[in-house]
């Protein structure tokens, strides 16, 4: 049995009086009808922005935007939570892909009311209109944490990037892949052939660029940049989620850095960002606990095809223990992303125990062609004797395994 996580859309009810940051007619999903009622209090300005040299095009722009100071708490060693409360991923765990259903408001953790580690740093901000870009043409992007002296907050230095993330909250996104159910999040009912789910290719919330412990940037043509594709960003509203772990006895103050190149104007197909859980339609991702010094893997149902195109970019994403992520079109492998552990900034001695994460996962960047009525599936691999489960208040805590693509409609052609 598949494990099951429920999330919820429930009403949030905030101050009447709070001036509307969303005209109604950019309200295209649920969360940007319930961030439209917040204060401009929660709209966040960048501390700083600068412009610095295009990798991709040398007729692209490329801007550095860093927000903040954020003040991560010290890490005080608070003992786990009582015997039946939740901890670690409050939207489930269990010793292996198959336990009880554990029911959450998913609005709880994207607003920041609700970590999903216990001793986690959450915070969400609208970003300040316009910032980014406007009637532009997006071709890569990277979001991570930094230090005041613009130095990488990673392990090394204390600080767990558990994800960072923007969500576009005008723009709908076309399915071309099945999904699962849910405008939020997958259901007990959700089922591989229903287009939806938090994230997933068939629908959900339009999230953009992004970062994590392991450090990436997001592409939205080939990394040579001569594939005719991009994000396009008109006048488009967003919002910014961020959870973050100091793993030290002492305040630690970071900052939220975006490095994005784009072009003006429409230039390209619009690719779309997705991520497909080797879990499948269970949770929007999946995660789940496995047992000590065992390995194994996970592999999800097939998810069907809708549209024409290239799939230009996968890249894996784990928590400590994984191994790897692969995908199959129609059961042949196309590509296995791996996680690369320690090296630089991936290491840190804690009373004692020495600790490496996940620094970096292997990414496949040559564009797969794929049609309507290819089946895709996605399989997981772990191994917690060779690496174990990541720590916090002394409790492991949970596994994942997820496929981040990004599609393009086959309009699209080669740069000549």
């Amino acid at each position: 049995m598949k494990l099951k996580v429920l999330f919820l859309v429930t009403a949030w009810t905030l101050s009447a009086s709070a001036s509307p940051l969303l005209e109604k007619r950019q309200s295209t999903n649920a969360l940007a009808d319930l961030v439209a009622k917040l204060p401009p209090s929660s709209i966040i300005a960048p501390f700083k922005v600068e412009e610095v040299k295009p990798q991709l095009r040398t007729t692209a722009t490329r801007k550095i935007i860093r927000y903040g100071p954020f003040k991560l708490p010290a890490n005080t060693g608070s003992p786990k939570p009582a015997k039946g409360e939740m901890s670690g991923h409050s939207h489930g765990e269990s010793g292996s892909p198959g336990a009880s259903p554990k029911v959450i408001n998913p609005l709880d953790i994207l607003t920041g009311q609700k970590p999903m580690d216990p001793n986690g740093f959450s915070q969400m901000r609208v970003l300040k209109d316009g910032v980014m870009c406007s009637n532009c043409t997006v071709l890569a992007g990277k979001m991570d944490i930094v230090f005041e002296n613009g130095t990488r907050a990673d392990i090394s230095g204390g600080v767990y990037l558990h994800h960072v993330i923007t969500i576009d909250l005008t723009k709908q996104r076309k399915a071309w892949l099945t999904g699962c159910s849910g405008a939020l999040g997958s259901s007990p009912a959700a089922k591989p052939n229903v287009p939806g789910g938090a994230g997933a290719p068939g629908g959900g919330l339009n999230t953009f660029i992004g970062g994590a412990v392991d450090a990436f940037v997001q592409y939205y043509t080939t990394p040579d940049g001569k594939f005719n594709s991009g994000y396009f960003i008109d006048n488009n509203k967003f919002m910014m989620q961020v959870e973050m772990i100091n793993y030290r006895p002492d305040e630690q103050t970071v900052y939220i850095s975006t490095d994005l190149e784009y072009i003006d104007g429409h230039v390209g197909g619009d690719a779309t960002q997705g991520v497909l859980s080797a879990t499948g339609c269970g949770a929007a991702p999946s995660n789940w606990k496995p047992a000590k010094n065992t390995a194994g893997k996970v592999m999800a149902d097939g998810f069907n095809v809708l549209r024409n195109g290239h799939i230009i970019s996968l890249r894996g994403h784990l928590h400590d223990g994984g191994t790897s992520v692969s995908l199959y079109v129609n059961n042949q492998l196309k590509c296995t992303s791996t996680a690369v552990y320690g090296g630089e900034g991936g290491k840190l001695t804690i009373e004692g125990k020495s600790w490496e994460t996940i620094s970096k996962m292997t990414e496949c960047s040559e564009p797969i062609e794929v049609k309507a009525g290819d089946t895709i599936k996605v399989e997981g691999t772990y191994d917690t004797k060779a690496h174990p489960l990541r720590e916090s208040q002394g409790e492991e805590q949970e596994a994942m395994a997820i496929m981040s693509t990004m599609f393009v409609p086959s309009a699209s052609t080669e740069i000549r």
